[in-house]
């Protein structure tokens, strides 16, 4: 055992345990949550469900971008701030603590900045201990119980494709399986979610929304280059050009072949 899973692992608190985590590499880049009761002003999860809500912040949001700009493409991008925030933590403490943190829309807080978008994740506590390790239902509080209601809510207020805000989720939950797996203190961690990213349908016949959600392409670098399935729409709002990743760029077209 390292020094450093021996330092996490040691903490009592769990919150601790995670923050650990955060202030080491490959971690120390990304933005921890916030703990305990919030020192700033925030929205309860649940509040995000509800249609007036989310209108006032779909329009605040897509007003920063200027008269005239394109609501769908704002919801898109809006919603990116919003999973990187629940979904990085929350797979970092399942996969590295084997912890769920509590991430149902009642039991989260979201501090929101001045566009209405969202800043920083508020959690009351560390969570609770995994009850299983099943990669079909380990993930099932974030992505079914938060997740899933939420992107329905953005697709109906917004008129954007579900598929859409599923690929947005999944290009960082793609992330936090590599980023997880290349853990230099935490052997193939990632490997549970990297499986549940490659699974089309579950055992119970429901399809799977985060099947593959990005690829990688051969095209003559030295490592292939990772490009989403879905373009996230951002270039249709002023002044954006597309993603780095982005499926429509005229390279990632050429050549098909995945890794």
């Amino acid at each position: 055992m390292t020094h450093v899973v021996e330092l996490v692992t040691r903490q009592a608190d769990p919150v601790e345990a995670l923050l650990a985590l955060y202030r080491q590499p490959p971690l120390d880049s990304l933005k921890a949550p916030g703990f305990g009761p919030p020192v700033v002003a925030t929205l309860p999860g649940s509040a995000l469900l509800d249609r007036a809500t989310l209108d006032e912040l779909m329009a605040r949001y897509t007003a920063s971008f200027g008269e005239g700009a394109d609501r769908m493409a704002a919801a898109s991008v809006w919603s990116k701030y919003l999973f990187s925030l629940v979904s990085i933590p929350a797979l970092v403490a399942n996969l590295l603590l084997g912890r769920e943190l509590p991430v149902s829309p009642e039991q989260l807080r979201v501090e929101l900045g001045d566009r209405g978008e969202a800043t920083r994740l508020w959690l009351r506590d560390g969570g609770a201990s995994l009850t299983s390790l099943c990669f079909e239902t380990r993930f099932a509080t974030l992505f079914d119980d938060f997740c899933t209601p939420l992107i329905e809510m953005l697709a109906e207020r917004s008129g954007l494709s579900p598929k859409v805000f599923w690929s947005n989720l999944g290009h960082y939950v793609e992330y936090v399986g590599q980023l997880c797996s290349r853990h230099p203190f935490f052997t193939a961690a990632g490997e549970p979610l990297l499986r549940y990213l490659d699974t089309k349908t579950f055992p119970d016949g429901r399809r799977n929304p985060l099947f593959q959600p990005v690829r990688y392409l051969e095209l003559g670098g030295d490592i292939p280059t990772r490009v989403r399935r879905l373009c996230c729409v951002k270039y249709r709002l002023p002044g954006e050009p597309l993603c780095g990743g982005c499926p429509l760029k005229p390279e990632h077209r050429l050549d098909k072949r995945l890794r």
